[in-house]
């Protein structure tokens, strides 16, 4: 199927309006080599035969000297170090020199787009009939779609993206060669931050290590430049290419991103919370953070199911962050290297750290019988490749058959590959069922919450926040009620800060990976509608619930509510509208909490571990 635009060209539906690429099982052909030896070593060696020959005819000076250089034109030919040939590494030692290394995260919000994209401009256009930004450079245009709800307060059970390959558009009808790329990062829970300490033991009881802490999944939607296409010939493609990706992607939420989401995305996806983003030969290091990327060599075999799941496996590596790219599609614009490519990025604080997952990450592709090579001198490149740009790490060898990827995996099988859009965030307890009730209490946005219970439901949030890496600012009228919390769930390095009523909270603002949460435990409090900065949550703790909790009530992202009297359910489900639902908050039992946001309703069973109930108590009000 194919939709027709102005200026007379079509645009194809993406494969068959959605259908399932077949499963065809292809064995890999090497163009360019000859018994599996390129055809330039075969080239260099002759040279080297020649130039031996001739300098043979010319005495023993002229037979050295041609020895010598047939010496160092074998040796970069034939000599392979870290699983890469000496010409190889050549050709990267050259590049790496140069290019610029280093930029000032703090000069302006496009200075990172600048460092892994030079020559790359921003502009705000109309995708899908929706401003959107279009990331254009000298090589095409690229648009970045938001998978699922990042800014949604209760997260819902993982869902999975289609393969890129499966989202490319379909080769019976003429259009300008695309890329698709879905771009996963996640951090595991307990973080790093959390250390040993009680909040990350605590919470490894709750989830058993089944959760990620923070998770996001862009997709980037990429034309390239090509002869014959004016840009707004491929602005007119990306904008019809997009619309049916949203379509095809249904029910899973794919939003276009506007100039400052986009920005903010790549500065998020790269760790990017200011300071310097520097290049060295050995890996990266941005917002304080040591990264290190990687290339797939060799794909594991998706017949068996634990190499399906391999990157929701890589995403929970022992890291801050671990970001997977998934590209498909050709590398240049003739459309004719058309090809697969997955690349890795480990974040983590300090060398030893980055070492391990480093060790992990080959440990667990090893068992999977698959490999990656590390981009020593190109990780720039691999950064670039790990943001959602759309752009691969290499040049794809000419003329490789159509989308049999690196290791010459056949792109049908990428089918069975598991692309997880995860649920992740804090876990509040469990439904009846015993499956996990989420709450993303941490957001690209601020976010509003409000208990309705007691202190000790308040730590519960706080300790299983602090789990996820979170500063914690207690503001309190009671510290005899907080300080055996403090004192015990204390880590090194991350205090909780306690501060009495009226004082300002002067503290950096979060991120993703460092958020913070404001404990308000003061009393009636009056609603606060300022904006305020992404990745801070403030929680105010009331007792019990009157009149004037209502305007807080009704400001609030997200309610947890425990169970109440009578009066104090009839209040709130006239303030919040939840009609005959307000009944039930006042037979939930003593353990369990209300989840509310202005979309649904949860109920979860707060499922306190041994450390919590030795910490804090009973949680009842």
């Amino acid at each position: 199927m194919t939709a027709e635009v102005a200026g007379g060209r079509s645009f194809p539906e993406l494969n068959g309006g959605g259908q399932r690429l077949p499963k065809v099982r292809t064995s890999p052909v090497r163009y360019g080599r000859f018994f599996g030896i390129r055809t330039g070593q075969l080239v260099s060696t002759q040279l080297a035969a020649v130039a031996l020959l001739i300098g043979a005819a010319n005495g023993p000076v002229g037979l050295g000297a041609a020895a010598f250089a047939a010496v160092v034109l074998l040796a970069l030919t034939w000599l392979r170090l870290r699983g890469r040939w000496a010409f190889e590494w050549l050709g990267t030692a050259s590049r790496y020199t140069g290019r610029r290394h280093a930029v000032s995260l703090d000069s302006t919000p496009s200075a990172l787009l600048a460092l892994v994209a030079p020559g790359a401009t921003v502009e705000q256009a109309g995708l899908a009939g929706n401003p959107a930004a279009i990331i254009a450079d000298g090589q095409g245009l690229t648009a970045v779609l938001e998978l699922g709800d990042p800014a949604g307060l209760l997260a819902e059970l993982a869902g999975a993206a289609p393969s890129p390959a499966a989202l490319l558009p379909s080769a019976d009808a003429e259009h300008p060669p695309c890329r698709i790329q879905l771009v996963l990062t996640g951090a595991p829970a307990p973080s790093l931050r959390a250390g040993s300490g009680t909040p990350a033991n605590s919470y490894r009881q709750l989830t058993e290590g089944r959760l990620l802490g923070h998770s996001r999944a862009l997709l980037a939607v990429r034309v390239l430049r090509a002869e014959g296409w004016s840009d707004d010939d491929l602005r007119r493609a990306l904008s019809g290419l997009v619309r049916r990706l949203v379509r095809r992607l249904a029910p899973t939420p794919a939003l276009p991103l506007g100039e400052a989401a986009a920005l903010g995305a790549i500065a998020d996806l790269a760790h990017g919370d200011g300071g310097m983003a520097q290049e060295s030969w050995a890996g990266l290091r941005v917002g304080g953070l040591s990264q290190v990327t990687f290339r797939l060599r060799r794909w594991p075999d998706l017949r068996i199911e634990t190499s399906q799941r391999i990157i929701a496996r890589i995403l929970a590596l022992p890291a801050a962050a671990t970001t997977v790219a998934l590209g498909a599609g050709p590398h240049s614009p003739s459309g004719t290297d058309t090809a697969v490519d997955l690349t890795i990025r480990i974040a983590a604080p300090d060398a030893a750290t980055l070492s391990l997952a480093t060790q992990t990450l080959r440990k667990l592709l090893a068992a999977e019988r698959a490999a990656v090579q590390r981009l020593d001198g190109e990780h720039l490149d691999g950064l670039t490749a790990t943001l959602p740009l759309g752009i691969p790490t290499s040049p794809a060898i000419p003329g490789r058959p159509d989308l049999n990827g690196l290791g010459g995996h056949p792109a049908g099988l990428l089918e069975d590959l598991e692309l997880p859009i995860s649920n992740a965030g804090l876990m509040i307890g469990t439904n009846r069922r015993g499956e996990p009730v989420i709450a993303r209490l941490f957001r690209p946005e601020q976010t509003r919450a409000l208990l309705i219970g007691g202190v000790r439901c308040a730590q519960l949030v706080s300790l299983r926040a602090m789990a996820l890496g979170a500063r914690v600012v207690v503001q309190t009228a009671r510290p005899q009620a907080w300080e055996p919390f403090v004192r015990g769930a204390a880590v090194p390095g991350e205090s909780i800060a306690v501060i009495p009523p009226g004082r300002a909270v002067d503290m950096p603002h979060g991120s993703a990976l460092h958020p913070l949460l404001i404990v308000l435990d003061v009393g009636p409090v009056g609603a606060d509608s300022r904006p305020g900065p992404g990745w801070q949550t403030t929680l105010v703790v009331r007792d019990g619930f009157t009149s004037a909790d209502a305007d807080v009530a009704t400001r609030a992202d997200l309610l947890l509510v425990q169970p109440l009297r009578a009066d104090e359910a009839e209040l709130v489900g006239a303030t919040l509208g939840l009609g005959e639902t307000a009944t039930w908050l006042t037979q939930i039992r003593a353990d369990m909490v209300g989840v509310i946001n202005r979309r649904a309703v949860r109920w979860a069973a707060l499922s306190q571990t041994p450390i919590e109930a030795q910490l804090i108590g009973p949680p009842s009000r």
